[in-house]
């Protein structure tokens, strides 16, 4: 049986090496091209409105603030009344995303231990 360092010198062997010579890093740098980062660049729209330039890299205005996220990508109308508390579920101004609560059917209540 192979001793414990015999076993980590194998594995070591089999690992790839690093780039030859190593990039010296320059993070300090304004320079976004040394960083290797888009600092201050735009990639894409990253929101479901298509409106990801004014809502997620700028301050959202009252404008643009209905049409992001959840609303967006379900094309609901104001606030879904799922992500309020419950005394507040039937205020004007939600829109309705829970259906009916009909409760558990009484074969199907999970409490009664053995199906019916």
């Amino acid at each position: 049986m192979a001793s414990k360092q015999q076993i980590i010198d194998e594995r070591q062997a089999n690992l790839p090496l690093p780039d030859q010579p190593p990039q010296a890093s320059d993070f300090n740098s304004a320079d976004a091209r040394t960083v290797n980062v888009g600092a201050g660049g735009r990639q894409e729209d990253l929101s479901h409105s298509g409106l990801g330039g004014d809502t997620l890299r700028e301050p959202a205005t009252t404008d643009t603030v209905g049409s992001t996220g959840r609303q967006a990508k379900d094309g609901l109308s104001g606030i879904p009344n799922d992500a309020v508390t419950r005394d507040q579920k039937d205020h004007s101004g939600l829109d309705q995303t829970t259906g009916k609560d009909y409760g558990y059917p009484q074969k199907n209540d999970p409490s009664a231990g053995v199906k019916q």
